[in-house]
């Protein structure tokens, strides 16, 4: 007694959101599982996805097996690439924005934009865009990845004004 049973709604202590249906309490059937970034949408058996896929918070689709976003051959992230579809642009425009976000701070210089910060190569640390905070350390496996994946800050800073 007292188990979801059909269409309905969970809301975990840990932040995380179901809707969809449930059988015996357990996920159960078509759903969508919201979690920190993104969201699983698919079929749910006994509390297990069986299939689907999971989408980030901008709504792109991961894709395991031809992963090509923000890839050496288009580095444009998700809005540029919505944005060049929306204008039926037959070749993509030129890199628009330096994070994958248009509302969030430009990448510095010669760091690398990893969405949840930015991975300075000179301190080898993820730095938050937000505060500028280390969030975390980078092992040289990664250090790796990030160089050779990611989009770099190429905007050099102004210099400083001089007044007379």
């Amino acid at each position: 007694a007292g188990r979801l049973e059909g269409l309905g709604a969970y809301e975990s202590d840990q932040g995380g959101r179901y809707v969809g249906h449930f059988l015996d309490g357990l996920f159960h059937g078509e759903g969508t599982l919201y979690v920190k970034g993104g969201y699983f949408k698919g079929e749910f058996e006994y509390g297990r996805m069986t299939e689907g896929s999971f989408f980030y918070a901008d709504g792109l689709k991961h894709d395991e097996e031809d992963w090509t976003y923000c890839s050496a051959e288009d580095r444009r992230f998700k809005v540029e690439m919505d944005e060049d579809a929306e204008a039926e642009r037959e070749e993509p425009a030129p890199l628009r924005y330096t994070t994958a976000y248009p509302d969030q701070p430009d990448l510095p210089f010669n760091c690398y934009d990893l969405h949840t910060g930015y991975f300075d190569p000179e301190e080898g640390v993820v730095m938050s865009y937000a505060t500028g905070d280390k969030l975390r350390d980078v092992d040289e496996e990664e250090k790796a990845w990030i160089l050779a994946n990611c989009r770099k800050g190429l905007t050099e800073p102004e210099p400083p004004s001089t007044s007379d």
